[in-house]
């Protein structure tokens, strides 16, 4: 199934000197990030390691603008079968215990735990240096102020010491063969620099509910996103890279939602993307997110970043998230933009409709299928042959 439709490091120089000044500016989207995170952050990051002892480096951070040559000869001090586990969190003492573990029990040993809280005020740091004085693999940085998430992926890849990197979010979880299994299928396939693979929904009670696919999975899926523009479907959860590629592609853009969707399109774009269908991780389903809260940007961003995959096929100049806005958006005839507004509400409707359906919410359920219907009658027809799909491939992966 198409996923559009399931919705100059100097060798001898250490990085750390290395100011956002020198590693900014490419002159596309991308160049941008190195300075406004260097420029939130204000030069500072305060890692605690096991030892109550606080250290303050200042990582810079990794840019679009390093050169491919520079970050190999800085790769190659780095531990070749290292994994480096990237977990921003905020306010995650309910759930933030059970995400470590589950990288710590898994089959692959050699591994670190990038911990960033991003200005949790509810026990999330006692908690990971509890655990981090057991397991010498944690490693917690608090930052200086509240970064986001994007942000914060973007400044541990500096300190990552590992060959690859995966991403797993405070409130998710993996099985104990996730990177086993995608490390696997990357020394298989040495034409891609990144593998995901597919999830299953975990309820408010951390019950695995749902089967959410993954795309591309094979050659020709890759193709499609590779020459026609098709967006994989990835969550950052599900991702194992080469830091290499990762540190190549500029990490993730300094916006408010969506800007995981643009990561993923342009690491499959420039350095290949494989899945496997098997569900190696568990994505939680707690209603308050970003995208919640965002809405309508999630939908305007990701329709951007469709707009540039296509624009990248012709040959024409991406537009940035605000262009977008104006073109697309802001300066549309009012019953144009009034219909566009109502295909996205209908869209973030049936979003939460499928939501409180997987946490057994009926009334809910039953109010946003309502409001779906009524905006968008189509939406809720795809909804549902989308639920028949989902449950086929929940048989077929159980």
């Amino acid at each position: 199934m198409n996923a559009e439709n399931i919705n100059t490091f100097v060798p001898k120089v250490s990085a750390k000197n290395i100011t956002a000044k020198k590693l900014a500016n490419t002159g596309s989207i991308g160049g941008s990030i190195s300075s406004s995170i260097a420029g939130s952050l204000g030069g500072t990051i305060v890692p605690k390691f096991n030892s109550p002892k606080v250290q303050k480096p200042a990582p810079a951070v990794p840019s679009a603008a390093v050169p491919p040559a520079a970050v190999s000869a800085i790769a190659k001090t780095f531990h070749p079968e290292k994994v480096s586990i990237i977990m921003p969190a905020f306010n995650a003492k309910d759930t933030i215990a059970e995400a470590i573990s589950s990288a710590l029990n898994g089959t692959h040993r050699n591994i670190e735990i990038l911990v960033t809280d991003d200005g949790s005020t509810d026990g999330t740091e006692k908690i990971v240096t509890d655990m981090a004085r057991q397991d010498s693999r944690i490693k917690y940085y608090k930052n200086p102020k509240n970064l986001g998430a994007y942000k914060s992926r973007n400044v541990m890849l500096e300190a990552a010491t590992g060959k690859y990197i995966a991403f797993l979010d405070s409130d998710d979880t993996w099985e104990p063969n996730k990177l086993e299994e995608c490390l696997n299928i990357l020394k298989q396939h040495p034409e891609v620099k990144s593998v995901g693979h597919a999830l299953r929904y975990l309820d408010k009670r951390g019950n695995k509910v749902s089967y959410i696919p993954t795309y591309p999975t094979n050659p020709t899926e890759l193709q499609n996103v590779q020459e026609n523009g098709a967006l994989p479907w990835v969550f950052p959860t599900a991702l194992v890279a080469e830091r290499e590629a990762v540190l190549d592609v500029g990490g993730f853009l300094d916006w408010k939602v969506a800007a995981d969707t643009e990561f993923m399109a342009k690491l499959a774009q420039k350095h290949g993307m494989l899945g496997t269908k098997v569900a190696l991780g568990n994505y939680r389903v707690l209603g308050n997110s970003l995208t919640d809260k965002y809405w309508l940007d999630k939908r305007l961003a990701i329709d951007c970043v469709k707009e540039n995959q296509q624009r990248k096929i012709r040959g024409e100049s991406e537009l940035t998230l605000t262009e977008y806005r104006e073109i697309f958006f802001q300066n549309l005839p009012p019953l144009q933009k009034l219909n566009k507004l109502r295909e996205i509400a209908a869209t973030r409707f049936m979003r939460k409709a499928g939501e409180s359906w997987l946490n057994r919410e009926i009334v809910p359920t039953l109010v946003y299928g309502i409001a779906t219907t009524a905006l968008n009658p189509q939406a809720t027809v795809h909804k549902i042959q989308w639920m028949k799909y989902q449950k086929q491939l929940n048989r077929e992966f159980n």
